[in-house]
């Protein structure tokens, strides 16, 4: 595989979605209505595991995402191309992976340093490539990139309190001004929710017993000391925010946590996911009262994961499961209704995916594959691996950990090249490595195999043992 095949491979996947959305033609998907240049909404929450959520876990109560679910298509194999903030964002906002556009863990500088400002000259970023098309962009909430309108939207208010009211609350004007104007519009709209600080008002924490909360069977009071967990640069065993205590109760967001503790930390997580649920309700309904549902495409997902307790850690950043996978649903014109995917996801899928909606022309740079495809036949695929990277916090360029996941083994590659591989069939909560056994001896040359390929690819360190 190289930045050529899958260029291509990506402009095809689209391509007929592209002169479909530009026809405007009626679509026969379940959601059916003529599609005029759609509107394009994409709610990108903070932290937010993929079972986080009531239609895949039961003890959530999220009401209004779970009736917006059930209208479109569920992908239950989503995944971020890096599990950390600034860089996730950088990697939806340019369709490539950290290690080609250079936002490594936190360091928003170097987005401000190549995507702001100059418009002619500057890379373009998946705003500046909708308002080309016609679109009116506007960003509103957490951007952790710097202010919206330098780096490509039209308009733009970022971060606001914790708890995300400052953000919902101007949507209802947002949303007028769109009423009455001839352009479609995109809204990228990204709570800061559930990230900490977790203090909700008491009236969501009522919803939880903490007592019966479940904890992952992989819970653990504290991690292993495993090159495998390391939340630092490598060579550490560093696991992020034990001190953090600004949540409810004053639970710590780290290790050490005995099964009490953690069950109320899981409870003001919940908690605050359920007083989100409730805001992304609102905000559907005065969309509606706007007249502005029907024609309009939304797309649900998070920047990435969140461990809550699970291998004993808290935070994100490792290639565990619940690090690296997001909860995910598209619902709007030409989105087959009441579905679940297994197709895999990446979310730098939502670069050519929202230019292909927009009748836009996708870059031959994007390392995303269109998903307009799944959305009309949810039992599609667009790939048969899915890649994700992360830097921690502190680290440099080409450190960290790495992941290819086929759809059930996953291999990582750690900081400190150490190898694991994982039979997530028989073992979901990655607690066996197999690595070494002999009837994995085929799966583990052809994924360390596509895994060099796609380091080469992205012009990240050379792959343990190979040549580069």
């Amino acid at each position: 595989m190289n930045k050529a095949y899958q260029a291509k491979c990506s402009m095809l996947c689209c391509a007929f979605g592209a002169a479909v959305f530009m026809l405007g033609f009626k679509a026969s998907f379940g959601n059916e209505t003529e599609l005029q240049n759609p509107n394009l909404v994409v709610i990108f929450t903070d932290d937010q595991v993929h079972n986080a959520i009531g239609y895949d876990n039961p003890e959530v109560h999220t009401p209004h995402l779970d009736a917006l679910a059930a209208e479109g298509v569920i992908f239950e194999r989503a995944f971020v191309a890096t599990p950390i903030c600034a860089a996730s964002r950088a990697s939806v906002m340019t369709g490539l992976f950290p290690q080609q556009h250079g936002v490594i863990a936190l360091n928003q500088k170097q987005f401000q340093s190549q995507y702001w400002d100059d418009k002619e000259k500057a890379p373009r970023t998946l705003p500046r490539l909708l308002s080309e098309a016609g679109y009116h962009t506007a960003a509103y909430g957490k951007s952790h990139l710097g202010k919206p309108e330098h780096f490509g939207f039209d308009e733009g208010f970022q971060t606001g309190p914790h708890n995300d009211v400052d953000t919902f609350g101007r949507m209802e004007k947002f949303l007028a001004e769109r009423a009455v104007s001839d352009k479609p519009f995109f809204l990228w709209l990204a709570p800061n929710q559930p990230h900490v600080p977790l203090l909700p008002d008491q009236k969501w924490l009522d919803l939880y017993d903490a007592k019966a909360l479940t904890l992952p069977p992989n819970f653990r009071i504290s991690p292993l000391a495993k090159s495998l967990n390391n939340q630092g640069v490598p060579g550490q065993h560093f696991y992020r925010d034990s001190r953090y205590v600004r949540n409810a109760g004053n639970v710590p967001a780290g290790p050490p946590r005995d099964r009490e503790v953690m069950q109320r930390f899981v409870q003001a997580y919940y908690a605050v996911v359920s007083h989100l649920d409730h805001q992304i309700g609102t905000f559907v309904e005065q969309m509606k009262a706007a007249g502005l549902w029907e024609n309009t495409v939304l797309i649900f997902l998070s920047d990435n994961g969140y461990h809550l307790g699970s291998h004993g850690l808290g935070n994100k950043i490792t290639m565990h499961e619940e690090s690296v996978r997001v909860p995910m649903f598209a619902t709007g014109p030409v989105v087959a209704r009441g579905k679940r995917s297994q197709s895999l996801v990446s979310s730098l899928d939502l670069y050519p995916s929202l230019l292909s909606l927009a009748g836009a022309e996708i870059p031959d740079w994007s390392m995303g594959r269109c998903l307009t495809p799944v959305f009309r036949d949810p039992d599609s695929t667009v790939r048969q691996t899915v890649f994700s990277e992360c830097v921690g916090v502190g680290g440099k360029p080409a450190e960290g950990h790495r992941m290819a996941y086929d759809g059930r083994h996953k291999l990582i590659l750690t900081g400190t090249d150490e190898l694991y591989l994982f039979d997530r069939e028989n073992d979901p909560d990655e607690l066996k490595n197999v690595i070494d056994q002999a009837e994995y001896a085929g799966i583990r040359k052809r994924l360390e195999s596509e895994l060099a390929n796609w380091m080469r690819t992205i012009r990240d360190r050379p792959f343990p043992g190979s040549s580069q």
